[in-house]
């Protein structure tokens, strides 16, 4: 089994990894790169680049063929709901079998491991909990194993808080929320581990598996060198932005306004998924009705969800001695300096000083 050595094509290039990794392979990666997009419009970022760019739905197995062919490794970095995920993944593997491709790197997550606690490495098993997006990741891995065992050279990146510019979970929104004055668990409910890797340390090892025979088969986790508190990241942020110092106390009445806002939130979001198409024309053609959509946004955003407690409350690291030993990782961004390049960029974009949260139709 040899290294690639033609064109990589990279799934899902309009989001925040991949367009990252479409920019990094194609300024420093010495291979030839073809971007796929579901759609056109997301095509602002890496449409400046000289990159093959091909239409790609990936729940499309003729859509997918079609880019498959012809390049030698596949960088699969697009999901979504359950079906995206899962279907999507399977028509990646199943085209890149059929071309005959020397590598696929997919791109899994930490959340595959579940809720626990301590430090985890590959070893540990995978849990299942009803939460769509971790259980369609634990069902897309498997896709990718019984390929394997197909002869199909998989790698599976488990990467944790992925963060930087373009990061819209981590970096954009947690900033819109702190220029907005928006509040998270305070201090006392913050100091889990936050298991930060900056977006070019990832990139970095997405690199190496394309290149090295070790990690073919295998799956690694990816973090960052620091094992911070969430508190201390978003204190960092937050100094960053050059925002008002944070408020640390008020606990009580942190935890009091999250639970209150719960049933509100799960109210809203069951109401969006079954009556969307009537809401966002109400939400375009009434003025009213739109201030009255961005203001409740902005008050269920702007307030820590009960799963948020949860993940900022948890003592967990992800090791990454076998990243280490057998594709040679080591994360080059500590979080001051991972922290620093995203708030400049977050600076230079506009994101500090905006009056209000502003909601979007999705």
């Amino acid at each position: 089994m040899k290294s690639v050595d033609g064109p990589v094509l990279v799934t899902g290039s309009g989001g925040f990894i991949g367009g990252r990794v479409v920019e990094i392979l194609h300024a420093f990666g010495g291979l030839p790169v073809r971007a796929s997009l579901r759609r056109w419009s997301s095509a602002v970022r890496v449409g400046r680049l000289p990159v093959d760019i091909v239409l790609c739905d990936v729940t499309d197995p003729a859509q997918v063929r079609e880019a498959v062919a012809g390049v030698r490794s596949i960088v699969h970095c697009a999901y979504g709901n359950e079906h995206v995920t899962v279907e999507g993944t399977r028509n990646i593997l199943a085209a890149a079998q059929a071309e005959g491709v020397d590598r696929v790197v997919h791109l899994s997550t930490m959340e595959v491991y579940g809720d626990v606690e301590g430090e985890v490495s590959e070893e540990a098993p995978v849990r299942r909990s009803g939460w769509e997006y971790r259980d369609s990741k634990i069902d897309a891995e498997h896709l990718c194993w019984r390929y394997a065992d197909g002869g199909l050279p998989v790698t599976v990146l488990r990467p944790t808080i992925v963060y930087g510019p373009f990061s819209r979970n981590w970096t954009v929104e947690f900033a819109r929320r702190l220029a907005a004055g928006g509040s998270f668990p305070a201090r006392d409910d913050a100091q889990g581990t936050c298991n930060l890797v900056y977006v070019d340390d990832l990139v970095g090892v997405i690199h190496r598996a394309l290149h090295r025979e070790e990690g073919v088969g295998e799956a690694f986790n990816v973090n960052g060198e620091e094992r911070i508190t969430w508190w201390s990241y978003l204190d960092a942020l937050n100094e960053g932005l050059g925002l008002p110092p944070l408020e640390a106390g008020g606990r009580l009445a942190r935890r009091t306004r999250s639970a209150a806002m719960a049933p509100v939130r799960m109210a809203a979001r069951r109401t969006l998924d079954r009556f969307e198409r009537p809401i966002m024309e109400v939400y375009r053609t009434s003025p009213t009705a739109k201030r009255f959509m961005r203001w409740a946004e902005a008050m269920i955003r702007g307030t820590p969800s009960t799963g948020e407690y949860q993940l900022f409350r948890r003592s967990v690291g992800f090791s990454t001695d076998k990243a280490r030993a057998r594709l040679g990782y080591r994360a080059r961004f500590s979080s001051s300096e991972g922290i620093r390049l995203s708030t400049s960029w977050l600076r230079h974009h506009g994101f500090v000083g905006v009056p209000e949260l502003q909601w979007e139709p999705r």
